[in-house]
């Protein structure tokens, strides 16, 4: 045995067993020359230690995570104002859907500030048979883009997130492999998620035109009747129209306006309706963005979710598209809650999405200037571990990140993660009577939905 090749090991060994000695036998000391923080090498070798646990996280970056609204203060102040009039464009994933948050949102703000609609509707919906505030049903021969295909990606989207284009076809596709589990699905962290579903797409030929149909719901944040109607679209030509019926009455062809810009059809009728149903040419490939349906005056909370999407690449919404609707809606707030989507137990450093973010801020305040930003942060999701189900180890990371996108970004931030209880409150809003949340652990009910919505409110108002 060669001496002279272990005799170096042998002395950093002990060299490290002193300096661990000192560690524990040397008190902390805080000073503005050599400021001395206390180690502690040996509790952290101690079996199941962790130190980078989510407790330690929300302990050392309290001040960091912790919710500012200093950077919406416009919109605050017209929030206090009830003869003012406002108007929020709320983006999220599939937490929104249905308009949950939104609808109750909507209905307290149209209580003190007035207003009669839902806002800006997409063309078609995934979850319109969930939606209560409004009643949707459209044709299958619509093309729909969004964030979560790639298929004419040089398309811009609308400011719903989407764009339709009218389609002598409509396409199903089949998975022939077992399907990947949904991002915010119940996961257990003992699983392997299963491989990425191939799809196979079939394209089914019709002989009608595309259509879509809205009926007005008098429920809590709906409306029972439509009193301000306009579609916006582009990329219409001279010979574009649309078949308006409001009521179920005669069919009107109204002709449509020419060009490459965000374009407004006013279609209000001289006394409120209750339905309207509007047809397209399959053979015009217009670019249709959805209905707005609202007042001249009062309050309105436009529900934009997008199943699955993580609130990055928001670029898809080219700059001319956000400018055009805003010249025609004025926003006084956009409100972006998004995370869950990227959110996975075995991450810790989420530098990418914070780089991705900060690309999705930058691209609105560029469009938009001077209208306030609020991000709502990710909310408590739990996995199953060990029989239990606790916060998914990530969480505390993902909200930190997002919290310093708003500090870095100016926008206004919400910690709802906070805001519900922190660490393994989900199971408590399952638990809830009436339930709070699904058996998911990660979605919440529409009672939920309306106790978030009640949180929110009332920590704008500064009331909480």
């Amino acid at each position: 045995m060669n001496k002279a090749f272990f005799r170096p090991f042998i002395i950093i060994a002990l060299a490290a067993i002193l300096v661990g000695v000192l560690a524990i036998l040397i008190p902390a000391w805080d000073n503005k020359v050599l400021p001395i923080k206390k180690l502690s090498w040996f509790e952290q070798l101690k079996p199941g230690s962790d130190v980078s646990a989510p407790d330690s996280v929300l302990a050392e970056d309290a001040a960091i995570i912790a919710s500012d609204l200093v950077n919406i203060k416009p919109f605050l102040k017209k929030l206090k104002d009830p003869s003012s009039g406002l108007r929020i464009a709320y983006f999220g994933d599939s937490i929104i859907e249905g308009d949950l948050i939104t609808g109750k949102l909507r209905q307290e703000l149209q209580a003190s500030h007035g207003g009669n609609g839902v806002g800006l509707v997409p063309i078609t919906s995934i979850v319109s048979g969930f939606r209560q505030t409004i009643k949707h049903s459209f044709s299958k021969n619509w093309e729909s883009l969004s964030f979560m295909n790639n298929t004419n990606s040089a398309i811009s989207l609308g400011f719903t997130g989407f764009t339709f284009i009218p389609r002598n076809y409509y396409v199903a596709e089949k998975a022939i492999e077992p399907m990947k589990l949904d991002s915010l699905a119940i996961m257990d962290s003992s699983l392997v998620a299963p491989p990425k579903a191939k799809k196979q797409s079939t394209r089914y030929y019709v002989n009608y035109n595309p259509w879509v149909e809205y009926i007005a719901a008098g429920v809590p944040g709906g409306a029972a009747s439509f009193k301000h109607i306009r579609l916006f679209y582009s990329n219409a030509k001279d010979s574009s129209f649309v078949k308006v019926s409001l009521d179920g009455a005669a069919v009107e062809k109204r002709r449509l306006k020419s060009g490459a810009g965000v374009q407004e059809l006013d279609l209000s009728p001289a006394n409120p309706i209750k339905k309207l149903r509007l047809e397209f040419s399959a053979y015009d490939p217009i670019h249709v963005y959805g209905v707005s349906f609202d007042d001249n005056s009062g309050a309105y909370v436009d529900n934009f979710p997008i199943r699955g999407y993580s609130g990055m690449f928001f670029q898809r919404i080219h700059q001319d598209v956000l400018k055009g609707f805003q010249r025609y809606l004025n926003y006084d707030l956009i409100v972006l809650q998004y995370g869950e989507n990227v959110s996975n137990p075995k991450i810790k450093d989420y530098s990418y999405y914070e780089r991705g973010m900060k690309k999705t801020i930058a691209h609105i305040q560029d469009a938009l200037p001077g209208v306030p930003i609020l991000m709502i942060s990710a909310h408590d999701r739990s996995i199953k571990q060990n029989g239990a189900y606790h916060t998914s180890p990530d969480i505390p990371y993902l909200v930190t990140t997002q919290s310093r996108v708003a500090q870095e970004m100016k926008t206004g931030f919400w910690n709802l993660f906070a805001a519900m209880g922190g660490n393994d409150s989900m199971p408590k809003y399952v638990a809830n009577k009436p339930a709070w949340a699904g058996k998911d652990y990660t979605h919440f009910t529409r009672s939920g939905g309306e106790h978030i919505a009640g949180m929110l409110l009332a920590y704008l108002k500064g009331t909480d």
